[in-house]
């Protein structure tokens, strides 16, 4: 049998009711009344000017006001407080946003609206409106000031946009009147960035300038500054006429200048971050893996072989999907070889254990092998090491059966395309390791003769 629910039981019809017009209404209602000085309870003080407000209003839209009418501050029982941290005209805008939700941001306020924004903590709306305004109206002009203001505010996204195109417009931006006020933090964020797009001749005028423009300020900064500059990428003889015969910068960086002058007559023998290009050169940095062996699958019973294939990636976490293909060894199947780099990127590879006195010279930019004059001597499991443009072919094994184990030392010469006999090692050496530091070779670890 069913139960008839009471009246009592029954649910009470209701309406939400919702009018999207009313905050609109409220707002105009608080205006009309503001312009007509009804029931106004504060009045700001802005430089000589007086704005009628209303307290629950400010404090409603601005956490500063908040805090200043909430707080039992002095100011929550004055009828008049004093404003000196903005323009009149600023905290009028700020004012009138409050009561209408509106406000024009144009070039002439953009910055000093968002300041006050800021600081008087109104709500985001009327900030992330100045920020986007900033960065879609930046220009050669304005987008030092508009960095900087990005960076004393901590506004991330009106410091890294205009960073972005002040990288892009270097070399215009640095002749404006703000590059020289820029602080020496974000000079150093500019000038230490691989993807600053300008010739090193032009950074290094920038510098020149921004220190010059407060010697006796700046000079002391000019070390660490010139560290960044990268002057190996500099033309030579600008380099020459007018940064080697600078008396200030060569006392102050001997050893960028001697640096320089070395990599300009011996490129590639010398790394420092000065000789990390830039992206805009268009050269990248890469690890190149040469030959080495490789496990073929399981189809045909994950056999190892040895691998003639020149891998090369830019990334510096590598995975399987980041290796790409340059080229292939003229050998196939070899090992014991050896390979050096000469200048930026021609790799030069020697011996093996089947072709044990050739030498192969591969150069990535044209994409070409050439034969070289082979060495002197045939050998494999040695080393090869390059100084002050000099390629030197130390120890190795020279025989199987029996084995023999060389200390004999070899040097090539490009220029020659010739081989002479070098300073041997004081006892043999294979399968070693060789690098070359301050003008010197060292040679470490190996097996004997014995």
């Amino acid at each position: 049998m069913d139960t008839i629910p009471t009246a009592a039981q029954r649910p009470k019809p209701s309406l939400d009711v919702c009018h999207d017009t009313h905050s609109t209404a409220l707002l105009q209602g608080l205006q009309e009344l503001q312009s007509e000085n009804l029931l106004v309870d504060v009045v700001l003080c802005v430089s000589e000017k007086e704005i009628l407000c209303y307290r629950n209003l400010l404090a409603a839209c601005c956490g500063y006001f908040r805090a200043m009418f909430c707080n039992g501050h002095r100011e929550n029982k004055e009828h008049k407080v004093t404003i000196h941290e903005a323009s009149d005209s600023i905290v009028q805008l700020l004012v009138d946003y409050a009561y209408t939700s509106k406000v024009t941001i144009t070039e002439d306020n953009a910055v000093d609206l968002l300041e006050g924004a800021s600081f008087f903590q109104f709500q985001p709306v009327i900030r992330d409106a100045c920020t986007k305004f900033l960065c879609d109206t930046l220009c050669v002009t304005n987008c030092l000031e508009r960095l900087n203001v990005g960076n004393m505010l901590m506004n991330h996204h009106l410091e890294s946009t205009p960073l972005s195109y002040v990288m892009k417009e270097f070399s215009a931006a640095s002749q404006t009147p703000d590059f020289l006020d820029l602080t020496k933090e974000l000079l150093i964020t500019l000038i230490s960035s691989d993807d600053l797009d300008a010739p090193e001749e032009t950074v290094f005028m920038a510098v020149m300038k921004w220190i010059n423009h407060d010697t006796r300020k700046r000079k002391k900064e000019m070390r660490e500054l010139m560290e960044l500059v990268r002057f190996p990428w500099m033309d030579k003889m600008y380099f020459i006429q007018k940064v080697q015969t600078d008396k200030t910068l060569r006392k102050c960086c001997p050893d960028i200048v001697s640096e320089t002058l070395k990599y300009q007559a011996y490129p590639g023998e010398v790394q420092s971050p000065r000789t990390h290009p830039r992206h805009a050169s268009g050269l990248r940095e890469a690890i190149v893996v040469i030959g080495g062996t490789e496990t073929l699958g399981s189809e045909v019973g994950n056999r190892t072989v040895d691998s003639n294939d020149i891998l090369m990636t830019h990334s510096s976490t590598p995975s399987n999907t980041t290796w790409v293909s340059m080229t292939t060894m003229k050998t196939s199947d070899d090992f014991g070889f050896a390979v050096a780099v000469l200048g930026t990127s021609d790799i030069m590879v020697s011996g093996g254990e089947l072709q044990c006195r050739d030498v192969w010279l591969y150069q990535a930019g044209l994409d070409c092998w050439s034969n070289l004059a082979p060495m002197n001597t045939a050998r494999c499991c040695h080393k090869l090491a390059v100084l002050q443009g000099k390629v030197y072919a130390i120890g190795g094994r020279i025989s199987l059966s029996p084995r023999r184990v060389t200390a004999a030392v070899e040097v090539y010469d490009r220029s020659l395309n010739k081989w002479a006999e070098g300073v041997p090692l004081p006892q043999p050496r294979l399968d070693h390791a060789a690098a070359v530091l301050d003008g010197n070779i060292y040679v470490i670890g190996g097996i004997g003769a014995d």
